[in-house]
């Protein structure tokens, strides 16, 4: 099978990256990675693998992740040093130096949900699902290579992907183990949901709910709009500045708030927290078979100890993917212990990295982030 590479997902879906294409992978999907695209936090890529007849078997979306990108999540130098921290493992100045050696990168995958899915064409037998991953990787990269990058990476791979995992293992990429988990919540009705929970937080979420109307919050869902995209956007920020970052990317997100109110019409539900008309926290998603957790965002200046972390993001989102027959919520990676106590399952996601720098991956395999047999789990 051979590679084409392109500049962004437009030259992937004129040479078949829809018959790929998981319909129900939003963050995979062409019209969002399009809409990452345009908020240029990074220069995308994209490959496709073809058989012989150009049909294509395989494909991937990626960034090439220079050395002064912000976000810490695409940095695989940021992500390393995190675990390595996290591990206790001895670090020294080879570790340093191998670190240093990583960026500029390429990251493999969609942005956002934490998820490194690469597409494949529905039907492809084992060997052909393994042929067509395998072209897509050396695709990337002999791309990587030649725009002069320092390695590529592969930072969120599913656990149970064996086919990527064993694909990533024939490429001779370094698995670094567990990145993070992404939490997902299954769906049925609002009552399932409770009776799933301990007796202990059942009692909690009624407290909860109480107590958020003694204070007279009133809770809705809301289209994402304009108006409501320009009320949202300071709470997104204090959450931000909570959390450590020194700066919230105001301009990227109501860029992406935009593409989203004219790219999805009404599927861009907020659940909103309102006291006396004023917005206090909100949950916004994004509606199919999957809703998916997108941003959140409190007034943490205004009764911060009212729980509406907890009612936007699961008891009001329980109930409308109910409504809206989704059979599954995703809520990405962070707060697992937070999410696991409301119901929602882990699954974990792995890491893969190949740095061209031999010294480099000498130093990182000298770590113990060693590479299982065949790809497949630790």
């Amino acid at each position: 099978m051979t590679a084409l590479t392109f500049p962004g997902i437009a030259g992937a879906v004129s040479h078949g990256y829809d018959g790929v294409a998981d319909p129900d992978d939003l963050y995979h999907s062409p019209q969002w990675l399009a809409m990452d695209e345009e908020v240029k936090i990074a220069r995308p890529f994209s490959v496709v693998s073809q058989d012989a007849g150009a049909t294509a078997t395989a494909a991937t979306w990626g960034l090439v992740v220079e050395d002064s990108a912000f976000w810490p999540f695409m940095r695989i130098d940021t992500v390393l040093t995190r675990l390595i921290g996290e591990q206790g493992l001895a670090s020294g100045p080879d570790v340093t130096a191998a670190l240093g050696a990583l960026m500029p990168s390429a990251y493999l995958g969609a942005l956002r949900g934490g998820t490194t899915r690469l597409q494949v064409r529905p039907g492809l037998t084992p060997g052909q699902t393994r042929e067509a991953l395998g072209a897509v990787l050396r695709g990337a990269g002999e791309m990587a290579r030649a725009g002069g990058l320092r390695s590529i990476a592969c930072f969120y791979a599913p656990a149970d992907d064996l086919p990527l995992r064993q694909a990533l293992g024939d490429q001779d990429y370094l698995c670094f183990g567990l990145a993070h988990h992404v939490a997902v919540l299954p769906v049925t009705t609002f009552g399932d949901y409770l009776a799933g929970l301990t007796k202990g937080r059942r009692d909690n979420l009624r407290a909860e709910r109480r107590k958020i109307a003694r204070a007279g919050v009133e809770i809705g869902v809301e289209p994402l709009s304009r108006e409501l995209s320009e009320q949202m956007l300071p709470l997104e920020a204090q959450l931000y500045l909570k959390y450590g970052h020194e700066s919230h990317p105001t301009e990227m997100a109501r860029i992406l708030h935009h593409q989203v109110i004219e790219g999805f019409p009404g599927r861009a539900p907020v659940i909103t927290a309102r006291r006396d008309g004023v917005l206090r926290g909100y949950a916004a998603f994004q509606a199919g078979r999957t809703l998916y957790s997108r941003d959140i965002g409190f007034d943490y200046t205004w009764e911060p100890r009212l729980p509406l972390y907890y009612e936007v993001l699961f008891y009001a989102a329980v109930e409308l993917a109910a409504r809206l027959g989704a059979q599954l919520i995703n809520y990405s990676y962070a707060a697992e212990e937070t999410k696991v106590s409301h119901g929602c399952r882990l699954l974990p996601r792995i890491g893969y990295v190949k740095a061209f720098d031999p010294a480099a991956m000498a130093a990182l395999r000298g770590l113990g982030l060693s590479s299982p047999g065949e790809g497949g789990p630790r």
